[in-house]
């Protein structure tokens, strides 16, 4: 048995060895061609991009005088009996920046709220209670940002997470979560009407992205670029074509990105067009004024993707794009192994609804029910045998 896991492990360790030089093998050619790369000639591709440039530098801006909120929900999940129960909170850090000092620090509703708790009084697959529990922390989000634009005069909101629902998380018309899902669309569109109505400029920060649009970019492209011939002579060791098929975007660019530099911007739209069956018909307008793109923050750490909702009746979208990420860079420098804004950090740290509160409210929920034991785990938690 031990030897056949080690033959295993080892054949797993020779395709990861191979995955990672080819990696960085293409990432060095490209490195080296990115500033001549035009996407000038493509222009199905254009199309739905900002410039033609495939990597922009971004100058920091001074935060002095500005304001600017960071935005994020909790999500914990429990069983009582028969019935599940949501716990979401959501938060907003709110950091005015003076000329010289660290920033002065607001929170809204409260630096640490209540969780909100929502029963869950239907006998639910799995999958159908991870959509609703996703959708309702979603909602608490969307409705601390329509209360911070009401409230607050700031410069640049920083939502922890996408300005859109992905189409693959709609829930079925039949389903329990449809209604929980309509009305989370419901806020997204107030949000947008409203973000349209002011000079705040809106963010989403996505940490961990898997989404593969520039992958696709580059699958379409390299094939043209390399009939020059010294691109082609560089880039001859390297199987782009396999390497391309199971790498995310923010893989291949960690090996070329530098510091402070962000990839050409794309339509939101143009990412899920092939599934615009999927993407209710009123927010496609909408989606289309979504920006995203790819900026390094921090020297070892990977690229954030970046959305950025564009208020073309203020600012032209490039000038609204480049204004947030230049005050973004400096908000991300606190550690060179993770760039992400400190705004966000702040409100991730005050919205994560940890174990040890989620069961002072379990007890508290008992207490008042008079019920005088612990909910029933699962059987594979409690099996008396081990295992």
């Amino acid at each position: 048995m031990d030897q056949q896991l080690d033959r295993m492990l080892a054949l797993l360790v020779e395709e990861i060895d191979r995955v990672e030089s080819s990696r960085q093998q293409f990432g060095n050619v490209i490195r080296k061609i990115k500033d001549s790369l035009d996407l000038g000639r493509f222009p199905a591709i254009t199309e739905n991009t900002l410039e033609t440039s495939f990597i922009t530098k971004i100058e920091p801006t001074h935060l002095s005088g500005l304001k600017i909120a960071g935005i994020d929900g909790g999500l914990s999940r429990r069983s009582f009996r028969s019935i599940d129960i949501l716990l979401t909170r959501g938060i907003a850090v709110i950091f005015s920046f003076g000329p010289d000092e660290g920033p002065a620090a607001e929170f809204y509703p409260d630096p640490f709220p209540s969780p909100r708790v929502t029963p869950v009084l239907y006998a639910l697959q799995g999958n159908e209670l991870d959509q609703i529990a996703s959708l309702e922390r979603t909602a608490t989000e969307l409705r601390v940002i329509l209360s911070v634009l009401d409230e607050f005069h700031t410069d640049l909101i920083l939502l922890d997470g996408s300005l859109l629902n992905h189409p693959r998380d709609r829930p079925p018309t039949a389903s329990i979560g449809y209604e929980k899902f309509q009305e989370t669309i419901a806020l997204y569109k107030q949000l947008y009407r409203k973000a349209r109505k002011s000079r705040t400029i809106l963010v989403g920060i996505i940490k961990d992205s898997r989404s593969t649009r520039i992958v696709s970019i580059l699958g379409e492209i390299l094939p043209h670029v390399l009939r020059n011939p010294s691109f082609f002579e560089m880039m001859q060791d390297v199987d782009y074509r396999w390497l391309l098929r199971f790498s995310r975007d923010t893989d291949l660019l960690n090996t070329f990105l530098d510091e402070g530099e962000r990839t050409f911007a794309f339509k939101y739209s143009s990412e899920v067009s092939h599934e615009t069956s999927s993407l209710p018909e009123d927010l496609r307008d909408w989606a289309a004024s979504i920006w995203v793109t790819y900026l390094k923050t921090a020297r070892h750490d990977y690229p954030l993707r970046i959305e950025v909702f564009g208020n073309t009746d203020i600012d032209e979208p490039a000038d609204r794009l480049n204004k947030a990420l230049s005050a973004i860079l400096p908000l991300s420098w606190q550690h060179t192994e993770y760039g992400l804004p400190s705004p966000i950090v702040e409100a991730d740290t005050r919205a994560r609804i940890g174990n040890n509160e989620t069961q002072l409210i379990m007890n508290r929920l008992m207490a008042l029910t008079g019920v005088r034991y612990s909910p029933v785990e699962k059987r594979r938690m409690r099996n008396p045998f081990g295992g």
